[in-house]
């Protein structure tokens, strides 16, 4: 239950937060010649919205996850119940002596793991809201385009989430030439 309860959480985090954390500011981003700043900002957060209100429970990479979250609660509790006392004690030569129970536990825990491979799962779902969120954008008419490196440099010296980012944001997105010479071409990723 712990075990399942940390990796819903981790996977809502990484997916909802791995943008946010990013070191470079983006490559591309999405814009509509004309679009008023108000229209813009309200179709980003309702696509936004749906991205992250996406139904990914069915997805094989969820169900893996959960899988491996249940695996991993058998083997804690079998761990658990199994005594864990004291640590050992050094033997005669003075070198500690290896729990093999411990040993055991440690290498299912990473053969789970390693066998879920968690980084591959949750990136699987982030393409999932991602693709729901380019679908929303796409509907209301938005292209995506190329942010020049010029454009990237400025973006980056302006704070998340301020007035002055969205404005300029804004300006290169509703911009009719520049969606014209920096249009970039939409990767479609199938989600299963």
């Amino acid at each position: 239950m712990i075990a399942r309860r940390f990796w819903t959480g981790a996977c809502l985090s990484l997916c909802i937060c791995s943008g946010a954390i990013a070191a470079d500011p983006p490559r591309v981003s999405w814009g509509k010649a004309g679009v008023g700043i108000d229209q813009y900002r309200s179709d980003a957060v309702t696509c936004g919205r749906a991205g992250l209100a996406t139904d990914v429970a069915d997805m094989k990479a969820v169900k893996t996850l959960i899988s491996a979250s249940r695996q991993l609660d058998a083997v804690l509790e079998n761990r658990g119940s199994g005594g864990g006392g004291a640590p050992p004690a050094p033997s005669a030569g003075g070198m500690l002596e290896i729990d093999p129970a411990a040993l055991n536990t440690a290498q299912q825990v990473s053969r789970i793991t390693e066998g879920a491979n968690p980084r591959a799962r949750f990136r699987e779902v982030r393409t999932a809201l991602q693709t729901t969120t380019d679908s929303c954008l796409t509907e209301r008419g938005y292209v995506r385009f190329n942010l020049t490196r010029a454009q990237r440099e400025r973006l980056e010296r302006l704070k998340r989430g301020t007035p002055e980012r969205h404005a300029y944001l804004h300006a290169l997105a509703s911009d009719a030439d520049v969606l014209a010479r920096q249009r970039a071409t939409v990767e479609v990723v199938p989600v299963d």
